[in-house]
């Protein structure tokens, strides 16, 4: 409603950035993401992060396929809802034990309090 009345709009200032690109060595347009290529030679201006992040995926993924509880191609009906329906379970054991870490933690801290 105030920007409809006062005819307020949101500015965004244009930030071009160069680089120097590091196969070519001519300046180039970057924007600041991961996948920015240059202009002249068309090759990844940061090879090393653009490299860093493919990898964390692809560890990412393989260690979701490594789970005892991923569904596979090969699974049969059974298997499939059988780790679909223990993926939460396992997910309510994990935030029990952290709960029962806390719960003993301030309970020794507690005790520790009163005897002294």
């Amino acid at each position: 409603m105030l920007q409809s009345k006062y005819n307020l709009r949101k500015l965004e200032l244009s930030v071009k950035q160069e680089i120097k690109c590091p196969h070519c060595h001519e300046w180039t347009l970057w924007r600041g993401h991961i996948d920015d290529r240059c202009l002249y030679c068309g090759e990844f201006l940061e090879i090393e992060n653009f490299t860093r992040s493919i990898e964390t995926k692809i560890k990412r993924e393989v260690k979701k396929e490594n789970d005892f509880l991923f569904v596979r191609e090969g699974d049969s009906v059974f298997l499939k809802k059988l780790k679909t329906n223990l993926r939460p379970i396992r997910t309510a054991v994990y935030y029990l034990q952290i709960g029962f870490v806390i719960f003993i933690s301030a309970l020794l801290w507690l005790i520790g309090i009163i005897s002294a």
